[in-house]
């Protein structure tokens, strides 16, 4: 089936086809791709930072900033060998293995919370594509306070997705945005029904949710160019 013209675009019609069930990845992307200056102004005209904050107790104080060199990451891989007890040459099957568990038992209960934690600060660090969108998923899937999770993982400079993508190297596509936002709705849903939210928070947290990874993605685009900008000039 082809997506339908929905009319003036609003936040409320761009979720309604991210969300949609009836309509394929690539139709999606290709919605996002064909609707990209009108998506551009509701994301940069839609007021939600101030509401969402509402919604939390408290602001989340961890704070790092993310990696920038090779170096750096061979010693982000050492640290993480020794915390789990690993060589540092079998951490990147050790991941890989974690991430495919993942996605068959949607669980880690059988790591010590120190160990997720430490895989959790490398994934968001050195990890793939694929591996944040996964760890994502359990992240809030596990979650106590799905609000609060969210608010940290989109959030610059709290060591979550947002400083991921803000790096060059991890430019954020179309595709991308969209497993993101599957993820992200699929647990605001179930939290819905779990009763942990209720239905107006749930419309408020998707709303600023999918504003917020549009606004990642185009930070992301952006520091590409000018990276691509200064390798063309030097």
């Amino acid at each position: 089936m082809e997506i339908q013209p929905v009319g003036p675009l609003d936040i409320y019609a761009i979720r309604s086809v991210l969300s949609s069930s009836n309509i394929t990845f690539t139709q999606k992307t290709d919605f996002i791709r064909k609707n990209q200056a009108e998506i551009k102004n509701v994301m940069e005209t839609e007021i939600s930072s101030s509401e969402f904050k509402g919604l939390m107790l408290a602001r989340p104080l961890q704070k790092f900033r993310p990696l920038k060199n090779s170096f750096t990451k061979r010693g982000d891989k050492i640290l993480l060998a020794k915390t789990l007890g690993i060589k540092p040459s079998e951490v990147d099957d050790y991941i890989n293995n974690v991430k495919d568990d993942l996605k068959v038992v949607d669980d880690l209960n059988f790591l010590p919370q120190n160990k997720i934690d430490a895989i959790k600060t490398y994934i968001y660090r050195h990890g793939s594509k694929d591996g944040i969108v996964t760890f994502l998923d359990y992240e809030l899937s596990s979650s106590k306070n799905i609000v609060k999770t969210l608010y940290t993982t989109l959030e610059y400079h709290t060591g979550g997705l947002a400083d991921y993508f803000i790096r060059p190297i991890h430019r954020m596509s179309n595709t991308t945005m969209l497993q993101l936002y599957d993820v992200i709705d699929k647990n605001i849903e179930s939290a819905r029904a779990g009763g942990f939210i209720s239905e107006e928070e749930s419309n408020k947290i998707a709303r600023w949710s999918l504003v917020a990874i549009y606004r990642i993605q185009n930070n992301s685009k952006f520091i590409n160019a000018v990276k691509t900008y200064n390798v063309l000039n030097q």
